[in-house]
């Protein structure tokens, strides 16, 4: 046997359901956003060290700079969240027998379709990657020979 239930609880279910339920939706969609971040940074920098790979192989300086942006815009390009396509900054001042280059990449992801939750409209993310230059493949040119 119960014991009789008075009045009060009546409807105290619905009250905690109608306060949880906006907190739950806004946990939910700053999850969302933390993913969406995770993965953008993680292809920016997987673009990054494609990119320092195409331009530690080239045979000039110039070459190098080409292939980097090759590499990153193929990597990048198209993608919904990357406003305004990959900045490619190539690092070609060390270029030589035993020398590295860097390649830093630039791309800002748009972040509009969560600001109602207080998130920023586009963040900017960096990659960055450092590759020693391939003597094999060195000729010591700066011009554009591919």
């Amino acid at each position: 046997m119960r014991p009789p239930r008075d009045g009060a609880d009546r409807g105290s279910m619905s009250m905690e359901m109608v306060l949880v339920t906006p907190l739950f939706v806004v946990f939910l969609m700053l999850l969302a956003g933390a993913g969406r971040m995770v993965d953008a940074q993680s292809q920016v920098d997987g673009a990054a060290r494609d990119a320092v790979r195409s331009a530690s192989i080239a045979r000039s300086a110039g070459a190098a700079e080409r292939l980097a942006q090759e590499a990153a815009s193929a990597n990048l390009t198209g993608r919904d969240w990357c406003a305004g396509g990959p900045v490619v900054v190539t690092d070609t001042t060390d270029w030589g027998p035993g020398g590295r280059v860097a390649v830093t990449i630039t791309c800002d992801v748009d972040l509009a379709d969560l600001s109602f939750i207080g998130l920023p409209g586009s963040k900017t993310l960096r990659g960055k990657a450092l590759a020693p230059i391939d003597t094999f493949t060195y000729r010591g040119g700066t011009g554009d020979d591919g």
